[in-house]
């Protein structure tokens, strides 16, 4: 196997490090809003609390 440049190696950990804070912020952005709609259902029973208001 061809040995792979620290320029390579560098830009390659760059994008795994990006790709795990966004999947990492993804899930925080998930579990929050899955929470509070969780609270909302908890204080106001009865309502849908749904992505399209209109539905």
């Amino acid at each position: 196997m061809k040995p792979v440049s620290r320029r390579t190696l560098d830009w390659i950990y760059s994008v795994l490090l990006l790709a795990v804070v966004l999947l990492s912020w993804g899930f925080v952005i998930y579990a929050s809003t899955v929470a509070a709609r969780r609270q909302l259902e908890k204080q106001y029973p009865g309502q849908t609390f749904g992505m399209n208001e209109y539905a």
